[in-house]
């Protein structure tokens, strides 16, 4: 068997991209540590700057903020369909479907020039929060909560989400996730996007395909399955003796580990004082304490550090948000960086098309099907 392929495409550097750049120590949007990002600006502002390669002046972003806004509502027909679709189907396949939809209702949907592909992005940045938040609310045996057009993109999701106006910190904590969620770069999804663009796809199919990749749980699946854990494990105390188990048995830990950050992601920090805050504000140190004393077991065992994955479970957790609609989050704050991949690959395009090395049978002869 050759070995002169990288398995998985790691470390193959497959095209150019001003969007995002990703060091051991730094992730950066646009020439800006997202940590900074996270600090300091919103998530519109944060979308705005990967779409358009700049910062917004303040009329700007306004204007920005006001096309979304009137893109919140969704289609009649999409919200007749998630009142037909299973409850326990899973969120993500909902998701995925619904998009799909709504491209049924675009009449711009086949257009892919720019003007066009910049209003479809407003659209699927808009509606996406409000279809997650339907969708968890029918999981539920709930009615749909229309939108409030003179919210955010993060406190509106809220006020879907639970039927009422979020206080601005439960509000601020959620557009810091989506904030340090919103890009990173070649990812599986993104890839996919940005495979499925390059074919000339329309942008409703490549965010369809991202979705479909997300749902993995090597992928946006792992912080549901990160923060189950926690809950399974249940305080500091059984962290020792869960890890001797699972590693015993060769199992994956959920939420460490990163094929690009080997010294730790950057993000981690910001979330996991984000997560402190929220565990000593609503009085659930337990599994905060949990988490910490498994990053630190996973560090000293394995030499594995903690990723955005597992604390953002845990952060999504303490918000009070349903586990099994936590992939959905990632879903909706990572479509400001597929969208702005989407369109950079129809603007510099070339077909994706890698090649396999072959490992399979040679020179068969055919047989005819009565002698075989």
């Amino acid at each position: 068997m050759s070995t002169d392929h990288h398995a998985g495409l790691e470390d193959i550097e497959v095209l150019e991209s001003a969007i995002c750049e990703i060091r051991q120590d730094l992730l950066s949007f646009r020439g800006y540590k997202v940590t900074d990002l996270a600090s300091a600006s919103t998530f519109e502002e944060v979308a705005y700057l990967l779409w358009n390669d700049a910062l917004p002046s303040a009329k700007e972003l306004e204007e920005f903020q006001q096309a979304l806004k009137a893109e919140y509502a969704l289609p009649r027909e999409i919200v007749e369909h998630i009142n037909h679709v299973p409850r326990e189907a899973h969120p993500m396949a909902v998701l995925r479907t619904l998009i799909s939809s709504l491209g049924l209702y675009d009449s711009e949907a086949l257009d892919n020039s720019p003007p066009a592909v910049r209003r479809k992005s407003v659209r699927l940045l808009a509606k996406i929060p409000q279809i997650v938040a339907a969708i968890a609310r029918h999981r539920q045996a709930k009615a749909n909560v229309e939108a409030n057009p003179d919210l955010s993109i993060a406190a509106n999701f809220l006020r879907c989400l639970y039927g009422r106006l979020p206080d601005n910190e439960t509000a601020r904590l959620l557009e810091t996730t989506m904030i340090l969620y919103a890009e990173h770069e070649l990812n599986a999804s993104t890839f996919a996007a940005r495979t499925t663009a390059a074919t000339q796809a329309d942008t409703y199919s490549c965010i369809v395909s991202a979705i479909s990749t997300l749902q993995g749980n090597l992928h946006g699946g792992a912080n549901q399955r990160a923060v189950e854990m926690l809950l399974t494990i249940g305080k500091p105390q059984n962290v020792s003796d869960y890890l001797d188990e699972k590693l015993r048995k060769k199992e994956i830990i959920m939420g460490f580990g990163h094929r690009v950050y080997k010294q730790g992601d950057p993000r981690v920090p910001v979330l996991r004082a984000l997560c402190k805050g929220l565990a000593d504000k609503n009085k659930e140190t337990t599994v905060f304490e949990t988490a910490t004393e498994l990053e630190k077991e996973m560090l000293a065992r394995k030499k594995l550090h903690a990723n955005v994955d597992y604390y953002s479970g845990l952060a999504f957790y303490l918000m009070g948000m349903s586990a099994d609609i936590f992939t959905c989050l990632f879903a909706m704050a990572r479509s400001a960086g597929l969208l702005a991949h989407i369109s950079e690959q129809y603007a510099q395009n070339k077909l994706i098309r890698p090649r396999a090395v072959y490992t399979g049978k040679k020179n068969q002869k055919y047989v005819a099907i009565d002698k075989r």
